[in-house]
């Protein structure tokens, strides 16, 4: 039975309290992935808080991806990984400015070794996934959305296939966060230059050569890590251009200045 809250707290203390129960609840069993949570009034009364307190504490939940509101059904304990991870994470990096080659240099360190351990524990069905979305790759040729999107999903199942939980929600989030530049590297190269790597990962894998794992994923992302520096720059001039664009802008309807008199 949750504990009652304080009627002198602020909303924001209140809210606090909320999220810190929840998480109790989670870690104790008693909430887990697919549980429906009770109806708005009871959960209510039952933490002794107003349906205003409670309702902002839910909504901080389904913004963090920790549950799901479905009109007319209820609410649901989701779980999504990359949802709760993806929007601390995002605001994580934005904070401190971590750049696009800290995140790079991340990568380098951690994904050869998530290749080499797939290589050792991907199961057939991982590499017909890793198939399926090379070819969904090659048939989205003129899509970059697409084509960034399936890209995306075949390292994440290289990352569920090595086994290891925390690198693989903590990397399919970093590889979100890169997303915007990974789609302009799309329009850099050819899907057949994309593909040739990923080709050679996904051999070195269904090999079952952990070394070979490691080191064509290490190619990968440095070629990688050489198209986002390139994209990155070609960003970085657009609103550059963008910028000075809409100075010019507003410069020109800025009062002309005074005349200057006649010289005597």
């Amino acid at each position: 039975m949750p504990s009652p809250m304080s009627p002198v707290a602020s909303k924001a203390d209140v809210t606090v309290r909320l999220l810190t129960a929840f998480k109790r609840l989670i870690s104790e069993g008693t909430l887990g992935v697919g549980a429906r949570l009770p109806a708005e009034r009871d959960l209510a009364e039952q933490f002794h808080v107003s349906r205003s307190s409670l309702r902002q504490a839910l909504k901080v939940l389904e913004i963090m991806g920790v549950i799901s509101q479905r009109v007319g059904d209820g609410t649901y304990v989701t779980g999504e990984d990359s949802s709760v991870l993806s929007e601390s994470l995002e605001f994580l990096i934005l904070l401190n400015a971590i750049s696009f080659q800290e995140v790079m240099e991340a990568r380098l360190i951690v994904e050869p070794e998530l290749a080499a351990r797939a290589a050792t524990l991907a199961s057939a069905r991982d590499h017909a996934a890793l198939r399926r979305e090379m070819k969904a790759m090659r048939s989205a040729a003129k899509s970059h959305d697409l084509i960034s999107r399936h890209d995306l999903e075949f390292h994440k199942i290289i990352f569920d296939a090595a086994g290891n939980r925390v690198c693989s929600m903590l990397f399919t989030v970093i590889h979100q966060s890169l997303n915007k530049l990974i789609r302009l590297t799309s329009h850099l190269v050819s899907v057949r230059h994309t593909l040739m790597f990923h080709q050679r990962i996904y051999a070195a894998i269904v090999e079952g050569d952990p070394a070979k794992a490691r080191r064509r994923m290490t190619e990968h992302l440095l070629d990688v890590r050489d198209l986002l520096s390139l994209a990155h720059d070609k960003q970085q001039d657009s609103q550059v251009r963008d910028r000075v664009s809409q100075l010019a802008v507003a410069a020109s309807v800025l009062p002309d200045s005074k005349p200057r008199g006649r010289r005597r």
